[in-house]
């Protein structure tokens, strides 16, 4: 299966194959014989090389022990696919969905699980991680005047739209030394949390259901194909900033030098902002769309980063796409309706960069305080664990 987001629209792109757990692995390769043992050719060669070479059946005389019971160590032992599902697993099953129009305000809602009762007996109470409210038909309407002043860009940035079509991963994978062979189990990192960014995405994509740009207009005329999907959050802006956090906080983590400074992080982070308003350029997305999905992908990627180093809170965050700047109040950037990261992001703040709420009377994102992780994850760790020593 090829490395592909779901926002792309389209299919067919080979970049990265062979590390993901999902992607570049034909079965049973490399073992000489092209065709395989999965091949009818190579099952009936085993088949002949067993009944000449195995003899009377004999009982083991040794019998191995079973691995550790649960133990995250085992994770290096299994393939990469399966390793995926393990972590996703650990991932989802402490993240809840609900939907609400209470007081005709729609909002799609995430929760984080906080595990509680026994081992035979488990109970839990449910955290809030983010929301997302939907501005009305109108808001989205006045939006196409970005759109159509964005696709003045189309013919200077279409390599880069096209080449962003699966996703930013190689594009922030660009600024430190990410490579399949240097650094895999970065990339297995960076896929897991890209994948825990489209569930996300697309649940709260599904709930708010926003129309696509050319929906309103014919004159929108899109540069690529439109996804089969709702517009609001943009999966591009979700994935591309939850990586990109995820990404710099290893560095950090790894606490080796030069890795520390802000420039790593304000880099990555523009990178990150590049890809989606390029899919406002492309004529796919509203500005709105990359604010909901940077909100959403700078708290999925604490979150991430969080679960896995075994903190013990994290920040819920809200988007409310009502308080979203208007281009009909005539305001200048910031509050002109665009969308600016750097009103969502302190780079700069010590020790440690913080996502950052807007101000009235313009509060669209809001945090939701800090909410407990509860038990750690030993098998994030793990993961977590071995990508940082790729960097030590």
């Amino acid at each position: 299966m090829s490395k592909m987001s779901p926002e792309s629209g389209w299919s067919g792109w080979s970049g990265w194959s062979g590390w993901s757990g999902w992607s570049g692995w034909s079965g049973w390769s490399g073992w000489g014989d092209p065709s395989g043992a999965g091949s009818p050719l190579g099952a009936q060669a085993l088949i002949q090389t067993r009944d000449g070479v195995a003899g009377q059946w004999q009982t083991p005389a040794l019998t191995p022990t079973h691995l550790g019971f649960d133990d995250p160590a085992n994770m290096a032992r299994w393939e990469p696919r399966i390793r995926a599902l393990i972590i996703d697993f650990e991932v989802a099953s402490r993240i809840a969905f609900t939907a609400t129009a209470a007081g005709g305000v729609e909002k799609a809602c995430m929760w984080h699980l906080v595990p509680g009762g026994t081992a035979t007996a488990p109970t839990g109470t449910y955290k809030p991680l983010l929301d997302a409210t939907r501005a009305d038909e109108e808001f989205y309407k006045r939006q196409l005047d970005f759109i159509d002043r964005y696709a003045d860009l189309r013919a200077d940035r279409a390599s880069e739209i096209l080449a962003q079509l699966p996703g930013g991963l190689a594009f922030l994978a660009a600024v430190p030394y990410v490579h399949p062979d240097r650094t895999p189990r970065t990339l297995e990192l960076l896929d897991a949390a890209m994948r825990l960014a489209q569930h996300v995405e697309m649940r709260v994509k599904h709930a708010l259901a926003c129309r696509r740009s050319h929906e309103y207009s014919p004159q929108i005329q899109p540069m690529i194909l439109t996804p089969g999907h709702p517009s609001t959050p943009s999966g591009h802006s979700t994935e591309s900033f939850t990586m990109a956090i995820v990404l710099w906080m290893l560095l950090r983590d790894s606490g080796t030098s030069p890795y520390g400074d802000v420039l790593w992080g304000d880099q990555l982070l523009r990178i990150a902002s590049r890809v989606a308003v390029n899919r406002t350029v492309a004529g796919v997305h509203f500005p709105v769309d990359s604010a909901t999905g940077c909100v959403m992908g700078l708290t999925l990627g604490q979150y991430f980063v969080n679960r896995c180093t075994g903190a013990a809170n994290y920040q819920a965050w809200s988007f409310d796409g009502t308080k979203f700047p208007d281009i009909a109040a005539g305001n200048g950037p910031p509050l002109d309706g665009d969308f600016y990261w750097r009103e969502l992001y302190d780079v700069d703040a010590k020790p440690y960069p913080v996502q950052t709420p807007t101000t009235a009377p313009n509060d669209y994102a809001t945090s939701g305080g800090s909410q407990p992780l509860g038990s750690p994850s030993p098998i994030l760790q793990w993961l977590w664990n071995k990508a940082k020593a790729e960097w030590t």
